[in-house]
């Protein structure tokens, strides 16, 4: 019965993040601790974090830009090691109750408007979003600033979809890293992965034939309500903790 439940929770975080882009982390670990050990599944995700963003960004490999990408991943390189030094004096509850009430806000606020042109922002911004993601990454909870910027940016879909998966795969690498440097990461671990492997091809394809069904518009308001989603459960797990 776990099995099962397993495969239904990565088939639809992947399929969540084949449709928009984001939120296979958000899925995973907001179920998979209810049935696994939180140790067991935190590699165990980052593993298909991994796998499933890799996969989507040879889906739309011709669609990415490195000219835009380039600069959110040296800002993710840069904020993976500010955030290993601010776990020792932050407490990540008051991390995820601040990032959650400002996703709130700004996913909300954003809902509301109907702004449909990509706003000119200057690039050092794409540094601060990437180090923002980065530093958050230590905390797992990485990934919603480079998701804001996008959204600021108001890129097309393919554009926004491409570069976050980028950003995601090295994320993913840096954290694996961590995972088997400290021992995290067991070949147990790995087992399942491989046993799961078809939920994440699954769920990344079906997500993806209904994104290319999906115009702009829509696009971005999924992704701006995965977000605010996001911000809500970052703030209830502050809250109740």
């Amino acid at each position: 019965m776990t099995d099962i439940l397993i495969f239904f929770v990565v088939f639809l975080a992947a399929f969540t993040q084949g449709v928009v882009g984001f939120g296979f982390g958000l899925v995973t670990m907001a179920l998979l601790p209810l049935f696994l050990s939180e140790r067991f599944a935190i590699p165990f995700v980052a593993v298909y974090c991994l796998g499933v963003a890799a996969l989507i960004a040879w889906q739309l490999r011709a669609h990415l830009d490195w000219r835009r990408a380039v600069p959110l991943l040296v800002g993710t390189a840069l904020g993976v090691p500010l955030g290993v030094l601010a776990l020792q004096v932050a407490n990540p509850l008051h991390v995820k109750l601040v990032l959650g009430v400002t996703l709130i806000l700004y996913s909300a606020w954003s809902l509301m408007t109907t702004v449909t042109r990509e706003r000119e922002i200057p690039v050092a911004w794409a540094y601060v979003a990437g180090a923002a993601s980065g530093v958050l990454g230590a905390f797992n909870t990485g990934g919603p600033p480079a998701v804001v910027y996008t959204t600021l940016r108001n890129w097309d879909k393919d554009a926004t979809k491409s570069t976050l998966q980028v950003v995601f795969v090295l994320t993913s690498i840096i954290q694996l890293t961590g995972f088997a440097w400290t021992g995290m990461m067991t070949a147990d671990i790995l087992l399942q992965n491989l046993i799961m492997a078809p939920a994440i091809i699954l769920g990344v394809v079906l997500g993806h034939l209904l994104y290319k069904r999906i115009d702009q518009l829509t696009f971005k308001r999924a992704l701006l309500a995965v977000l605010f989603v996001v911000g809500v459960v970052y703030v209830e797990k502050a809250l109740t903790a």
